[in-house]
């Protein structure tokens, strides 16, 4: 839906709970679902709307909310110093909010709500022409939500939180989401009306359903297709409810797009994930973050992607840790490599097992197969390196680079001491410790404290008979 435009619309998001239940000294709307607070979920959607303007209500931490949102251009920021209930949030937003046919209502943590949802809301609200519409469902478990309370012809008569219900009202299935669409010229006049009898003395924006009745404006109720699209977060409990429903959400729609994900229910991809098509995500593998996942790639099992880049055709065995690093097409990494922040290798790339490469370049074709650590370094194309070597990068204070020239062999078990340059064509042989610079071609070794260069020396060359 990304023509969706509503320039005489105005969204109003309350988020100024402290959310008690979370037991937690973050604000609730800033706990993460997939990797996302909630309150980035929730903005998410309402942006796509392309409303006028977005006022966002803070009370309890506001100022840690505002600085994990920042200031998007048409949003203001309306703080609640004392939380009076959702009737009295709303109300503090009457000098921020103009100029608007409608406005539309919405919670700071309900992060499963659809854009498509709230367009509906807003387009069936608009052609029945209606002061006042609320947006309901039918949960398999009502309990905890205000009921919807309608006469004998099935209009809506007042709306009825938990705590204040009757054990008949109790009973009815059909609960408001606490999502509204109210007609701008009405709204603040209600909410002024709004009184505060009830079990915890609290404004309920509720109430402006009988109020708008009393005097004689129209009221409607319009149920979602999907009763999930509504379910808050309360507690802990709640959240990895709602974490489990938008992952399931998430998985099959990449599964739609082309991806193929082995045992789902063991698999983790976090909202900002992009995977491309006919890529096969294998059983256990967590992608986390801004994660990217090119076509045709092939990842895990229980292989860990964080805020990593691959590009196409790239294979990422068992066991395998990407966190900040960039792979080139056609690489292999793993099983068990561990590729640290910084990290960026070329095409066609191999990195085996129990390899960690941090902070470094590996060009075109170079392979590190086994048990080695290389950082800092700068590694041309078509190297190999063998098993065991280390760049020593580290003297305990600074750290050094390591430059590795193009075609380069590095015998087993090498230490190279940084700062070091290996040149082009040059060949180390296994067990040296490298603390100067490596001249082009020929054979470079150290025996005990003493490093040789053999000039002339050619590397033996494989048989391609």
């Amino acid at each position: 839906m990304s023509n969706l435009h509503y320039p005489d619309l105005q969204v109003c998001v309350l988020a100024a709970g402290k959310g008690k239940r979370m037991r937690s000294n973050l604000p609730k709307v800033l706990h993460k679902v997939l990797g996302r607070a909630m309150i980035d979920h929730v903005l998410h959607t309402v942006e796509a709307l392309r409303p006028k303007a977005i006022a966002m209500v803070t009370g309890h931490a506001s100022e840690m909310v505002r600085a994990h949102v920042g200031q998007p251009v048409n949003l203001d920021w309306v703080i609640q110093d004392k939380q009076l209930g959702t009737g009295h949030a709303v109300k503090q937003c009457e000098k921020v909010i103009r100029d608007v046919r409608d406005v539309l209502i919405v919670c700071g943590d309900t992060p499963l709500l659809s854009v498509e949802t709230l367009a509906r809301l807003v387009d069936e609200h608009r052609a029945a022409n209606t002061d006042v519409t609320v947006l309901t469902a039918k949960p398999e478990n009502p309990f905890g939500y205000g009921r919807i309370v309608r006469d004998g012809n099935g209009n809506v008569t007042s709306i009825v939180e938990q705590k204040d219900a009757t054990d008949e009202q109790r009973l009815i299935g059909e609960v408001s989401s606490g999502i509204y669409c109210v007609r701008h010229e009405v709204l603040f006049d209600l909410l002024h009306a709004i009184g505060n009898s009830n079990a915890q003395e609290e404004y309920y924006l509720p109430d402006i359903v009988p109020l708008a009745l009393h005097a004689g404006q129209s009221v409607a109720a319009i149920a979602m297709n999907d009763s999930d699209e509504m379910v808050g977060v309360n507690d802990r409990v709640d959240l990895a409810h709602v974490e489990g429903l938008m992952q399931k959400r998430i998985i099959e729609e990449w599964q739609r797009r082309g991806v193929t994900i082995e045992k789902p229910d063991t698999v983790r991809i976090e909202a900002g994930v992009k995977i491309g098509i006919d890529t096969v995500i294998q059983a256990g593998c967590y992608l986390i973050g801004t994660t990217h996942v090119g076509d045709e790639c092939r990842v895990g099992p229980n292989a860990v992607l964080v805020n990593a880049w691959l590009d196409d055709r790239v294979n990422v065995f068992a066991f395998s840790h990407i966190h900040g690093a960039s792979v080139g097409s056609d690489a292999i990494i793993g099983p068990y490599a561990r590729l640290r922040p910084e990290a960026q290798l070329d095409e066609e790339v191999h990195i085996g097992n129990f390899v960690e490469i941090k902070k470094s370049v590996i060009g075109r074709g170079s392979k590190v197969n086994h048990l080695s650590y290389i950082g800092d370094t700068v590694m041309g194309s078509a190297c190999n390196v063998g098993a065991g070597t280390i760049t020593c990068n580290y003297d305990g204070a600074n750290k050094f680079v390591t430059e590795i020239g193009n075609n380069v062999f590095i015998g087993s078990d090498t230490q190279l001491v940084a700062p070091v340059k290996v040149a082009d064509d040059a060949t180390i042989g296994a067990g040296s410790t490298i603390t100067r610079n490596v001249a082009a071609g020929g054979l470079t070794l150290s025996e005990r404290n003493a490093q040789k260069y053999a000039a002339g020396w050619k590397r033996p060359q494989k048989d391609r008979n």
